[in-house]
């Protein structure tokens, strides 16, 4: 695939339109397609302050998986629980969907629907694997969605190193992240979206979008800002950044593959706290990354040096469970941001406050999760009730972050508490309950 990253025109001047996006990346690619597919004669404008995809769109780990942050911590709640099932497998389903349309839309993005690993490297991680397993099958879930595998069962997909066993879960693609983008960038333009780059938006009204040089008036606004959300000063506490920092390897040799596993491209991770994952791309690299920190004050990073010392930590973290690697030369390595709401919780819907529509706070989950919000989002705006608008219980906006420094204390100290009970794990040790308790209940 060749693709100029040549910036599209910025906007100029005043444009009128039914629509207008604020963001580039899936959120706002998916909304536009959606909004297309449902009434092509509609006038869709996105405004986007970079090129498609210079976000978290474009650097993350490329897990398009059948997960929305915050589900799962309602299947079992008595209001809640029998919605958030059926939403689960709606989320099962929509990985399909994004297969189908990458391929009706000619998207060459290296999709492969092969499941996820998340493995059991540490015998602390093994109770919490077998208590997740029975949580899931308890909510109605059965081994067709996810399945306990063991120790020769894991080795079967990936054998790096001894594992005690894995969950696996089958509605999850790897593909590339970039590539998706960018295709998708090109599609809404066949369908007639008028997409800007270079055009950050300084100020934002229910109706209009300011940017240096022009302005957007339209029906209906919609934030699709994710990981930069905190650079609107009206948002600014609603989601923060957390950085998505990876890595990839040159393309490994055949027999090297031999020893590690993976054929069919399932992603991976384990049960560590400060979150890995994995893939083995189409080219036969391993692209790895992890969680990164937070910055005081929200600032939101899209570019990183080689050398800076997080990447070092994330091919630790790589080794731990692919040592084969020790010797593979590290080729590529980038970061971006991804937004995180208080609650951890996904949500869709449009403001009382400033009737601006919204959507986001994937935590990681937005490969998948911005293909489900952006059809969401056409249907609110449009005003169709569907399967997918009757989870009211997602329509809320985003509870507010503490202000600084407050912010920055509570979001350093779990993760300086998540990497604690982490490092106690390595050394053999099962951190004590109610710690662990205490991590699970505030780490994103």
């Amino acid at each position: 695939m060749t693709d100029s990253l040549l910036p599209r025109p910025a906007v100029e001047g005043s444009i009128r339109c039914d629509v207008a996006i604020v963001g580039g990346g899936y959120t706002g690619l998916w909304t536009a397609y959606a909004l297309k597919q449902i009434d092509p004669s509609l006038d869709v404008v996105i405004c986007e302050s970079d090129i498609s995809g210079a976000g978290a769109s474009g650097r993350n780990g490329g897990w398009c998986m059948g997960e929305l942050s915050g589900v799962r911590s309602l299947l079992h709640d008595p209001r809640h629980g029998e919605a958030a099932r059926r939403l689960q497998n709606d989320l099962f389903a929509a990985v399909d969907e994004i297969g189908a349309i990458i391929s009706k839309e000619g998207i060459d993005c290296e999709f492969k629907k092969g499941g996820a690993l998340k493995l059991a490297r540490l015998p602390a991680h093994l109770p919490r694997l077998r208590e997740e397993v029975r949580s899931l099958h308890q909510a109605g879930f059965g081994e067709d969605s996810y399945r306990f595998l063991s120790a020769e069962e894991s080795a079967q997909r990936m054998r790096s190193v001894p594992f005690a066993g894995a969950l696996y879960s089958a509605n999850v693609a790897a593909l590339n992240p970039a590539r998706l983008v960018r295709g998708l960038a090109r599609v809404v333009e066949r369908q007639g979206v008028r997409l800007h780059e270079q055009s950050p938006v300084r100020r934002i009204h229910s109706k209009q979008l300011e940017t240096d040089r022009g302005e957007i008036h339209a029906d209906h606004v919609v934030l699709a800002t994710e990981g930069l959300t905190a650079n609107l000063n009206r948002r600014r506490r609603r989601l923060i950044p957390l950085h998505s920092m990876m890595i990839a390897t040159e393309p490994l040799s055949d027999s090297m593959w031999d020893s590690i596993g993976l054929a069919e491209r399932e992603t991976f991770g384990d049960w560590r706290r400060v979150t890995v994952y994995g893939q083995r791309t189409a080219d036969g690299r391993v692209a790895f990354g992890g969680r990164g920190i937070y910055a005081y004050g929200s600032k939101a990073r899209t570019r990183f040096e080689s050398g800076e010392p997080i990447f070092d930590r994330v091919r630790g973290a790589m080794l731990s469970l692919i040592p084969q690697l020790e010797s593979a030369e590290i080729t590529h390595r980038w970061g971006g941001p991804l937004g995180v709401p208080r609650d951890g919780r996904t949500r869709v819907g449009r403001s009382s406050a400033s009737g601006l529509f919204f959507g986001g706070g994937y935590v990681g989950e937005g490969v998948m999760g911005a293909y489900w919000i952006g059809s969401t989002l056409a249907d609110l705006i449009l005003e169709k009730r569907t399967h997918r608008t009757e989870a009211d219980w997602l329509r809320e906006d985003f509870p507010l972050w503490e202000p600084e420094p407050f912010r920055w204390m509570g979001v350093t100290a779990v993760r300086h508490l998540a990497e604690h009970l982490d490092r106690s794990e390595e050394r053999g040790r099962f951190p004590s309950a109610w710690l662990s308790r205490l991590c699970a209940r505030f780490l994103p």
